[in-house]
């Protein structure tokens, strides 16, 4: 079993950022909560909220578009050619996504890439409140593990990020993604 990180690993981009000027172009009324969105992110930056509280505030956006699951699978038809050929390439039916993306919304991603076990943040579709902890850092080892059971090893890990080390570590090897260049944490 192989597990991947998703965004900037192997899809070149952040999906969710995408899906969120993909919505400002077809529901352009969600410009209105930019002044909003802009002091969450100022507040993020400066540290008075945390993560999963930027997450959840930044994404109230959610909340006010109509035909979510429509829209989500109109993105991944146009969107899902961002998936890097080096992973179709290596892909196997055991693979896994580990990601910090909402998983309501990686979940068709996945169904067309043949993806079956995806381990993702639960984000309430309606509103972006996050239930339980963001799918970051040591939590995805500990969403691993309660997926998974604590004697599954993974053969290798691959990310684009050092906050996924707590992964590399759990698997047999790990992987730094830049682009398409793949270099082995050691």
């Amino acid at each position: 079993m192989t597990g991947y990180d998703f965004d900037k690993t192997i899809y070149d981009g952040n999906c969710f950022v995408d899906f969120y000027f993909y919505c400002l172009l077809r529901r352009m009324y969600i410009v209105l909560l930019l002044p909003y969105q802009a002091m969450i992110g100022l507040m993020y930056i400066i540290r008075i909220i945390d993560r999963k509280i930027c997450k959840q505030l930044f994404h109230c956006y959610l909340f006010f578009i109509f035909g979510k699951e429509n829209l989500i699978t109109k993105f991944w038809r146009t969107h899902i050619q961002k998936v890097k050929q080096w992973y179709l390439h290596q892909k196997r039916e055991d693979d896994v996504i580990v990601s910090a993306t909402p998983k309501f919304f990686l979940q068709p991603a996945c169904a067309m890439l043949g993806v079956k076990y995806l381990i993702a943040t639960d984000m309430d579709m309606r509103t972006g409140k996050i239930n339980g902890d963001n799918c970051y850092k040591e939590s995805k080892v500990k969403f691993f593990k309660q997926f998974f059971g604590s004697d599954v090893k993974l053969k290798a890990f691959y990310s684009d990020s050092k906050s996924d080390i707590p992964m590399m570590q759990l698997a047999e090897k790990g992987y730094f993604v830049f682009g398409n260049q793949i270099k082995e944490y050691k």
